[in-house]
């Protein structure tokens, strides 16, 4: 392996790519679960242990962005205090 490649950070166009791949991947899944377990409901009349994955991944997700779009949009002054 050479040392270029050894140091290679990924640029602005494919950190995009991937977020927009990643990002793809999570609605698909979430969106699979989801009809999963409302199938499952349907004819089961209970909720599958997939339902307990698909509450966690969305209060992650929730509370991640919650978490990130409060740590910053904080101003200079409220990290001072």
């Amino acid at each position: 392996m050479s040392r270029k490649k050894k140091n290679w950070k990924a640029d602005e166009m494919e950190m995009m790519i991937n977020y927009k791949a990643a990002r793809n991947a999570f609605v698909f899944l979430d969106l699979a679960l989801f009809v999963y377990c409302v199938v499952y409901y349907l004819q089961q009349k209970d909720l599958p242990f997939v339902f307990l994955i698909f509450s966690l991944s969305g209060i992650l997700f929730n509370g991640t962005k919650i978490w990130e779009t409060r740590r910053l949009t904080r101003t200079e002054e409220q990290d001072e205090e």
